[in-house]
């Protein structure tokens, strides 16, 4: 029977060493053991409580007894020090400045800054360590101005948009998307590789789309020929049908058809402005993050074996977003712009 005596002193110093935050997990277990100990709480009871047998508890005692607190804070595991660790700094500037394609690359690396040579699973845990993940890369079009898409966001979009959430003005993110009937393969998590049908067809439904920035209203045409002028003129007219009072701003892309002399006629009959987004600028227009959306829903890893259902698929999909999709939608059309600053060359 181990039979600890404690004074008060004791038992203070006890308590500030289980509020100190540098003392371990592993110590403050230990401690917590000799002050239930003390307090005549059943060995059975602290064992379960603390998750530790008959025998460990015994050596916490005895190290109490035998050394006092300074036994209990002595760090008596052992910590063997990385044989990396001089060359830590480096290795992490080396894959700041350039990521590894693979593990196999990181081992390569490695063995060529350090001298240490590696299997790519230890590469992996000592990317890990850094803090890298797998990331897939972000495409970006090369001709992308960042400094022209940031002027023009802050001088051009921002103020509509302010505008737009004191209710003075529509703003509409326009743009189409052109879904081909094929194959859209995804992710899956599944036990062996699956095998996905593809369609021999290659059909297109287009859709030429404007979603409110703040209400996420979305306002389409639709057809199984091509989006010219005509069809967003179509567009105009069904938005100004909508809201037959007050301003309206229509942010739209660079397409040829969007330029022309009948789109712009159209626009200023029906009292809509049309704000033209930088040149490769796909990063400044939400909609497009709806068609991922799309895509993603009725889309990606499915089958369709005739165009009629490819083409339901979507329109259901599309006449969701405002109801049961409308959650979903408003978490992902946030105004919250990405600009590429640093970009890979």
């Amino acid at each position: 029977m181990i039979i600890l005596e404690l004074t008060e002193q004791d038992l203070e110093n006890i308590a500030e060493a289980q509020d100190d935050p540098a003392v371990s997990v592993k110590v403050r277990k230990k401690l917590l053991a000799v002050s239930m100990h003390y307090e005549g709480v059943q060995h059975e009871i602290i064992c379960g409580v603390l998750r530790v047998c008959s025998a460990t508890l015994a050596t916490y005692l005895k190290s109490y007894r035998d050394g006092g607190l300074p036994a209990l804070l002595e760090n008596r595991y052992y910590q063997p020090a990385s044989s990396l660790a001089p060359f830590w700094q480096c290795l992490i500037c080396s894959f700041k400045a350039a990521p590894a394609a693979s593990a196999k690359d990181a081992v390569r690396r490695i063995t060529n800054l350090t001298g240490i040579t590696l299997s790519e699973s230890q590469a992996g845990r000592i990317m890990k360590k850094m803090g890298m993940k797998l990331r897939k890369c972000i495409p970006v079009p090369g001709k992308a101005n960042h400094q022209l898409q940031f002027e023009f966001h802050e001088r051009e979009l921002m103020p509509r948009l302010r505008e737009a959430s004191q209710g003075e003005r529509k703003v509409f993110f326009v743009d189409a998307s052109h879904f081909v009937l094929g194959a859209y393969v995804g992710y899956l998590w599944c036990f062996e590789r699956q095998i996905l049908k593809t369609p021999s067809g290659r059909q297109r439904y287009s859709v030429l789309g404007a979603v409110d920035s703040h209400t996420k209203e979305l306002i389409t045409v639709r057809t199984k020929g091509n989006i010219n002028a005509m069809s967003v003129c179509e567009l105009f007219c069904e938005i100004r049908r909508l809201h037959p009072e007050g301003e309206i701003t229509l942010v739209m892309d660079n397409a040829s058809y969007q330029h022309s002399w009948f789109t712009k006629l159209g626009a200023s009959e029906l009292g809509i402005e049309l704000l033209f987004l930088p040149p490769y600028s796909p990063n400044l227009n939400i909609i497009e993050r709806l068609w991922k959306l799309v895509k993603k829903n009725c889309l990606t890893n499915r089958y369709y074996d005739n165009f009629s259902k490819f083409q339901a698929a979507i329109d259901r999909c599309l006449d969701s977003v405002n109801s049961s999709l409308q959650e979903e939608v408003e978490s992902l059309l946030t105004l919250n712009f990405h600009f590429f600053s640093k970009l890979k060359t």
